[in-house]
């Protein structure tokens, strides 16, 4: 298992996970975020919040990126 970080990136921000979520490997954690990212995205509808421009960054513990996955993307319409 490794030890994944799921970064809130808001336009020019970013609000860093310092916990962190371990997953068997790169794919896990691309398939985490997305989970993730509709959780987001539905606390967002239900209090009325922006998502245009919110995206989770997933690193590795050495720093490495895997995968970024906006809110957006999530959305099916």
């Amino acid at each position: 298992m490794q030890r994944y970080f799921f970064h809130i990136r808001e336009r020019n921000e970013l609000e860093l996970d310092v916990e962190g979520v371990e997953f068997l490997d790169d794919a896990a954690a691309r398939r985490g975020a997305i989970s993730a990212a509709k959780e987001m995205v539905i606390e967002a509808v239900v209090g009325e919040a922006i998502i245009d421009g919110r995206q989770l960054e997933v690193m590795t513990a050495g720093g490495d990126l895997v995968a970024v996955v906006s809110l957006q993307s999530v959305i099916k319409i």
